[in-house]
């Protein structure tokens, strides 16, 4: 598995600079009244939909997937970089880190611009502002991550739609914790991809020197074994 070579299209490139200025945008706008955004009326239709009490099966459910997005992950994610930087693949490390970084960077400049109130009937504790959604944005990160670093590519098509469902299903979690607002956690999703796919886009030369050493290594391995089958043959 080596890193995947950035897309040509100029169209992923836009995007992915595009949708976090977007909603650091609308952070302003939530700004002006974040206790009443415009569209607070399909956040709180959206908010009386979900839930269930603290303690049933879902609720722990939705915890589940908040210690994954909290500490959970941030030590998972610390043990995958130390993993990388034992097989020597100190590029993709420094992949993780940065595209983890600019991520949280990202959605705290939003969550401080808007200082969007939480919803009032959250039943779990935290203590940050509520949009864009900080778990949300880290989930859809680590796809990205994940896809550029171990999936190859012609394998994306079966690990997009188990990215999607993953990263919805910490949407979800977040709405039946009464956590975010769902605006928050879509927000918060798009800037995750995005802030990803931008750091591999800015980080490109580096990961495809990676990808180069290492199918040069590989071709050398193979070689190696055919010249002493070879001999053994000739022997």
């Amino acid at each position: 598995m080596t890193p995947n070579g950035f897309p040509r299209s100029r169209l992923l490139l836009t995007l992915s600079i595009a949708v976090p200025l977007a909603v650091l945008g609308d952070a302003l706008w939530v700004r002006a009244d974040p206790g009443s955004p415009p569209w607070q009326g399909f956040d709180d239709w959206w908010n009386g939909l979900v839930g269930s009490p603290v303690g049933s099966p879902l609720w722990h459910a939705a915890e589940l997937f908040n210690h994954l997005g909290g500490e959970l992950g941030l030590v998972l994610g610390a043990v995958g970089i130390v993993l990388l930087l034992l097989v020597r693949r100190w590029r993709s490390a420094v992949y993780v880190c940065a595209a983890l970084a600019a991520t949280k960077l990202v959605t705290d400049a939003g969550k401080h611009l808007a200082e969007r109130p939480r919803p009032g009937d959250i039943t779990v504790d935290t203590g940050s502002w509520a949009f864009p959604s900080g778990h949300s944005s880290r989930i859809a990160a680590i796809v990205v991550v994940i896809a550029v670093l171990f999936v190859p590519a012609r394998h994306w098509k079966r690990w997009w739609p188990f990215a999607i469902a993953l990263t919805c299903a910490m949407m979800l979690a977040r709405n039946w914790q009464h956590a975010h607002w769902l605006t928050d956690t879509v927000a918060g999703a798009a800037t995750g991809a995005a802030v990803a796919v931008f750091m591999w886009w800015a980080l490109a030369p580096l990961l495809d020197r990676e990808r180069a050493l290492r199918e040069g290594a590989q071709l050398e391995t193979a070689d190696a074994g055919a010249q002493g089958i070879g001999s053994e043959r000739l022997s």
